[in-house]
């Protein structure tokens, strides 16, 4: 309890007992204001203390758990398989890089040996190639210095363990030395002398991207192992690169930050992907500026088109199309635990494009523009594939036929089954391609050059 407080005087202005009580008040007043400046009490007079108030001794409610959306966590589980995969690969490629090293050393001292590519930002595959570029190597400027230096280092590379075949592409834009390991494990050899080897400036790019969007890993490893199931990973065949393919979803992510839309559930994302490639890309010449041409490009000039090389675009809108009619939250297994999403997409996608990519890639042979790989994403060129075994033609021949009648019997009922289509506005016989009951195309392009570098410009979702 509080100690007794000594009987004050009376106020002689006041007198009496109410005196008395304006005098207390005053007092106590001042005390407070007193002890708030931090100075001793006058008139020997202090307020007792106030007790702070007892905080209640109770934990705060628990956040509850965010529900992601079972898509969510199968390419997260996949990209875990994945990386599990090619971790006896990595340790093997660490090898490699070590008597590489000792290798280069040993002809040139000064010189260094960087990785790049997938296997140095970690979205490589079990089957991906390693590439690797020397530093420092006194050769000189020029094509033809860069091969002389290579073919020194064949030379030496000969009877090494680890090196099972080896093959000069001096023709290439950029010269090359293709390895192929024992192993199975293809590494790409460059000699980075110029401006045009962008492969270090490409890896430090990615890498800058992966930091800021950690969620890009699980997300391209799953569409790179999709897009190599159809045949359209490879920029030399017309398909979509690693690097053009980091680059789009990038900016997507980007985009849908900006916008306020979910960026955590990776489910959503890559739908949400899907929808943004169709709605922006159809099967005529796409631009796409490279985020590395403001930095080996002059003021003025026409930055690179990363996606210059994927002259199967339409097969990619049309794979990609499938896939979003596959996954759509609105199919009746998107929240049925029974039935996983991602085997279905690579099972019945794949076979129902396989036969389209057999058959455009015999028929519709691409432009000798088209051809020349993109300098970023890599740097080496493909390498003569041998004769095709006639036993395993055939069998692919069978398969092919087999898939080709499967789809050709799918798209009759699906025309059957479909209303009619009204004929073309200029009298023309509608096709069967054109008779299929799917969504309308995208709105095709104001320009081939568009302005993907620059968020800003870019249409809503």
């Amino acid at each position: 309890p509080p100690p007794p407080q000594p009987p004050q005087p009376p106020s002689p202005s006041s007198g009496g007992k109410e005196g008395s009580t304006k005098a207390q008040r005053k007092v106590a007043q001042a005390g407070q204001q007193e002890r708030g400046r931090g100075e001793a009490p006058r008139h020997g007079v202090s307020s007792p203390p106030v007790p702070a108030a007892a905080a209640p001794n109770v934990a705060p409610p628990p956040l509850p758990p965010m529900r992601t959306s079972k898509l969510h966590d199968e390419i997260f589980a996949f990209a875990q398989a994945s990386i599990t995969r090619g971790e006896a690969a990595h340790a093997e490629v660490q090898g490699i890089l070590a008597s590489l090293r000792a290798l280069v050393s040993s002809r040139w001292p000064q010189a260094t040996v960087e990785l790049y590519g997938s296997r140095a930002t970690g979205l490589s595959l079990a089957s991906s190639d390693v590439d690797v570029t020397l530093l420092g190597v006194p050769c000189g400027a020029g094509r033809e210095a860069v091969g002389g230096a290579l073919k020194e280092l064949h030379a030496l590379m000969e009877g090494q363990p680890w090196v099972a075949s080896q093959k000069l592409v001096l023709s290439a834009r950029i010269p090359v030395l293709k390895v192929a390991t024992p192993s199975s494990i293809p590494i790409d050899i460059t000699i980075s002398d110029s401006a045009q080897h962008t492969g270090l400036l490409a890896r430090d790019l990615v890498l800058g991207y992966l930091s800021e969007a950690p969620q890009l890993t699980p997300l391209v490893l799953v569409l790179k192992s999709f897009l190599r199931e159809l045949g359209l990973n490879d920029p030399y065949t017309g398909g979509m690169s690693s690097y053009s393919l980091v680059v789009l979803l990038w900016l997507f992510v980007c985009e849908s930050a900006h916008r306020g839309y979910n960026t955590t559930d990776l489910g959503y994302q890559l739908l949400g992907f899907f929808s943004m490639f169709l709605y922006r890309f159809d099967s005529q010449v796409t631009h796409v500026d490279d985020p590395l041409s403001p930095m080996i490009t002059a003021p003025g000039e026409p930055r690179e088109n990363i996606m210059h090389s994927c002259y199967q675009i339409g097969r990619v809108c049309r794979t990609f199309h499938r896939a979003l009619q596959l996954l759509s939250p609105e199919t009746p297994e998107w929240d049925d635990p029974a039935t996983p999403l991602l085997p279905r997409l690579f099972s019945e996608a794949s076979s129902a494009n396989r036969a389209t990519q057999t058959e455009a890639t015999a028929t519709t042979p691409p432009p000798a523009a088209a051809r020349t790989p993109p300098s970023s994403g890599g740097s080496s060129a493909p390498a003569s594939a041998p004769p095709p075994d006639s036993a395993a033609a055939s069998a692919i021949a069978s398969v092919v036929e087999e898939l080709t009648a499967e789809v050709e019997a799918q798209s009759t009922a699906e025309a059957a089954a479909a209303p009619p289509v009204p004929p073309a506005a200029k009298g023309e016989t509608p096709s069967a391609e054109d008779a299929k009951p799917l969504a309308p195309s995208p709105p095709p392009p104001p320009s081939p050059r568009r302005p993907w570098a620059r968020p800003d410009r870019w249409q809503p979702c």
